[in-house]
């Protein structure tokens, strides 16, 4: 699943911006627009999930959305030069619904599987470490093809030698977490029937989980913005073109070693500090685009290095505290709402990276950025600096703000634990 992400929110929309012709202004709307349906689409799977959750069990929605992912893969990555931006935005759609189904399903299995506060952040830490790992595999591709690729459009090539990998992996984990994949803690002979709109009103009217909500899209806008200005700032503003999945690689890997840290860490100050914290080492990683000086390649990679250590902990985090908040909805309301919930969890996170884009895209646009040009000539590169230095110092501060006062800490959830039990 992650394999598959990265390449979409950094490769692709600067590939189809650029190599294909898009534009950067259509390009980052067409990417927007296909969040925006998430915003229905999460919600209804998560409901979905709910309702036939004593006929089809959690994991199995994961080999469901597998099928359209598949068919959306084979038609991004795999494009002809004429492409329009209709036929865009139709297989976008294939790939973020492939998504919901998949995602949703993934993470409301992971919450069942524990119901100690500290083990569920060892579950999603797992969950995150899988999630660099593809990451990492993926982008061993583009990275090979930068360095010993032959010369030629690498755009095109590191592109389609991600898809092919994906697809070929895709079939082969789905049948290992469906075969090998742990049980469910949770028994329920019934579906819950809640409805579409009494969960949105859920959401409303649970403070805990308007702050992770609120948390969780700034993390998002965060990582939309940084990773699709990441190849032109790294190839464009800083002058070294075909390095881009090089500093991306070289960023999960140093994500990947910090999740026992950050596990470590939530242990001992609770996971919405841990969050919280998390959230003021990114921003202080993207202080240094502001200012890092044009070719000092060392430099800007001692900035990734401080922004990967903040976003490995941004990006389990949230997952983990939803299972907390879980706790609360179960006492309340005595149903397992677990797809509901995950699915706003979900949908928070991809609307903010779609919009991420299209924002970020749209104001490189306004400020006179035109990817070709800059490329000979450096007009307009300024205003891809500013974009990715200024938005993650605010959205990690915004992020900071919305969840350091969170109500569910270790000992209330353990009183809602006992209470649950007896």
């Amino acid at each position: 699943m992650y394999a598959m992400m990265l390449p979409v929110a950094v490769f692709l929309p600067a590939y189809y911006a650029e190599s294909l012709g898009i534009g950067m202004t259509a390009a980052g709307t067409v990417f927007a627009l296909g969040r925006v349906f998430d915003v229905v689409t999460d919600p209804l799977a998560g409901v979905m999930m709910d309702r036939l959750q004593h006929i089809v069990r959690r994991k199995w929605w994961l080999a469901i959305g597998a099928v359209p992912i598949a068919l959306a893969v084979a038609n991004l990555f795999f494009v002809a030069e004429d492409v329009s931006t209709g036929q865009l935005f139709f297989w976008l759609l294939c790939l973020y619904i492939g998504w919901t189904f998949m995602s949703v399903a993934l993470f409301s299995w992971a919450a069942e599987t524990s119901y100690d506060y500290h083990e569920r952040s060892r579950v999603m830490a797992g969950i995150q470490a899988a999630n660099s790992l593809g990451s990492v595999l993926v982008l061993l591709l583009p990275v090979g093809v930068e360095w010993f690729g032959a010369a030629g459009d690498v755009g095109e090539l590191r592109v389609r030698t991600m898809g092919g990998l994906i697809l070929l992996a895709l079939p082969v984990t789905v049948f290992v977490a469906l075969r090998y994949g742990p049980p469910s803690l949770t028994r329920h002979q019934q579906g819950s029937h809640t409805s579409f709109w009494q969960g949105v009103g859920i959401a409303v009217r649970s403070s805990a989980l308007r702050r992770l909500l609120a948390a969780d899209f700034a993390i998002g806008l965060s990582l939309g913005i940084g990773t699709s200005t990441a190849v032109f700032f790294i190839e464009i503003v800083l002058g070294h073109p075909g390095r881009a999945g090089t500093i991306q690689l070289a960023s999960l890997l140093v994500g990947l070693a910090l999740i026992p840290a950050w596990v470590a860490f939530a242990k001992r100050i609770e996971k919405h500090r841990a969050l919280g914290i998390a959230a003021i080492v990114s921003g202080f990683g993207g202080l240094f685009a502001l200012w890092v000086p044009a070719g000092n390649f060392a430099l800007y990679f001692v900035g990734s290095v401080v922004l990967a250590m903040g976003i490995g902990g941004m990006q389990f985090l949230p997952r983990a505290i939803m299972a907390d908040v879980l706790d609360h909805d179960r006492l309340e309301s005595s149903q397992e709402r677990a797809g509901l919930y995950y699915a706003f969890l979900t949908t928070t996170l991809k609307v903010g990276l779609g919009v991420g884009i299209a924002l970020a895209f749209f104001l490189a646009d306004l400020g006179g950025f035109d990817p070709s040009v800059a490329r000979a000539t450096g007009e307009g590169a300024q205003s891809v600096r500013y974009i990715t230095g200024v938005s993650s110092v605010v959205l990690g501060l915004a992020c900071l703000v919305a969840i350091w006062r969170f109500p569910l800490g270790r000992e209330a959830q353990a009183a809602l634990r006992r209470s649950l039990q007896s």
